[in-house]
């Protein structure tokens, strides 16, 4: 099982079929695709910094899923580091790097990221999550994944549980990073 598929897996695992989710980098949708059949009654709101990307997720919504479901997805052209305003979300989910068969010149930013991330744990519910899948193979994407670790490594365990995968027998392989905000009520 690789990171992808090991987030895809967390996803069911945490998700109800209500659930408001964000895809914060669709790149070519396989991600929204998935999370939209996870909630189907819910909502997904699905973005990229880059107009193809978005084009891309929406030829590929219509292809892989039914109108219905198609409905309860919102696609927006915008930056990560702008995440809609929206309560409860349950999980915000990135796919870090660039856009695949895209521009690979493209790619999310550390600095940029880091920002989303923090505002991420703000906007998911207690019992939330944020999944991380970070590609080191480039240079941009290996500072990435650092700052991602530091960051995670430096939350509160008493507010977060942070969870961080990586095959250690494959180099520059993907990772995945999984935060959950727990409850402060017992």
């Amino acid at each position: 099982m690789n990171s992808l598929q090991l987030s895809h897996h967390y996803w069911g695992l945490l998700l109800s079929p209500a659930d408001i989710v964000i895809d914060a980098t669709c790149g070519n949708g396989k991600d929204t695709l998935a999370l939209a059949r996870l909630v189907p009654q819910g909502l997904v709101f699905s973005m990229d910094i880059q107009h193809l990307a978005v084009e891309e997720t929406c030829d590929y919504l219509k292809k892989n899923l039914d109108s219905e479901r198609q409905e309860r997805v919102v696609l927006l052209h915008q930056s990560h580091e702008m995440l809609p305003l929206i309560h409860p979300v349950k999980l915000i989910v990135y796919n870090l790097g660039y856009l695949p068969k895209g521009d690979k010149s493209i790619t999310t930013m550390t600095a940029t990221t880091l920002k989303s991330a923090a505002q991420a744990l703000d906007l998911i519910e207690e019992g939330g999550a944020v999944s991380i899948v970070c590609y080191p193979g480039h240079a941009e994407g290996a500072r990435e994944e650092n700052a991602l670790i530091a960051y995670a490594s430096a939350l509160p365990q008493e507010k977060f549980t942070v969870y961080f995968h990586q095959h250690i027998n494959r180099k520059s392989s993907a990772s995945f990073l999984w935060i959950v905000k727990k409850s402060t009520t017992r």
